[in-house]
């Protein structure tokens, strides 16, 4: 259901994520492809970690006339990014913080028996508990050189209730303070709250 050609191809901001919609649209129809999404087999680790949260910034980041290719594979970069007249004007690297080995086994779980961990908490404990995972990613991406890259770091903690939004507003500035503290040597530097916030990050940039 899911193709390396398909996704590499060249869309502007609205088609891309069209594209990444209706992709998810049809893999949550069908069991065999959900389960597979749930836990990232093949494609799907590219699509969920990386299309589907560039799919988002792109619409807030780049105008229409411009042209999206997400990328495949390890040369230190997800997405080119092309102008109306098919010059590159950018290059994007995704990154989606979390507990990697939570998730999976979460996602085990969520196959096996139709659910996953019940947790018992109060509203924050989970973007408190993504901190030091993000950060240390931070730190991470901080040590390579993306001088000609835009990096974007995905996070998607629980969407708060009415009454802790106030709680959750200084959770999410309290990262962006971190990670401006950070000297990474890129571009530009995002935090992309999905759904469909995005931040700029404004650090001490070592370009």
């Amino acid at each position: 259901m899911i193709t390396s050609s398909e996704m590499q191809q060249r869309r502007s901001p609205h088609a891309l994520r069209d594209f990444v919609v209706e992709l998810d649209d049809a893999v949550r129809a069908n069991e065999a492809e959900r389960h597979s999404g749930i836990l990232k087999k093949g494609l799907y680790k590219e699509f969920l970690d990386e299309m589907v949260p560039l799919s988002i910034f792109a619409l807030n980041a780049y105008p229409e006339s411009h042209k999206i290719q997400p990328v495949l594979g390890n040369q230190g970069y997800d997405a080119l990014v092309f102008d109306e007249k098919g010059t590159e004007v950018d290059r994007v690297e995704m990154t989606t913080p979390c507990d990697g080995t939570a998730k999976a086994n979460d996602a085990r779980l969520v196959v096996g028996r139709g659910y996953g961990k019940v947790e018992i908490g109060t509203p924050g404990d989970d973007f408190d508990a993504l901190f030091p995972h993000v950060l240390y990613v931070c730190h991470k991406k901080a040590k390579k050189d993306y001088g000609d890259c835009t990096l974007v770091f995905a996070i998607a903690p629980m969407t708060p209730f009415e009454s802790f939004k106030g709680k959750y507003e200084d959770q999410i500035s309290a990262l962006v303070s971190k990670m401006s503290q950070i000297r990474f040597k890129a571009k530009r530097v995002f935090l992309l709250v999905m759904p469909n916030r995005v931040i700029e990050v404004h650090c001490d940039r070592a370009i």
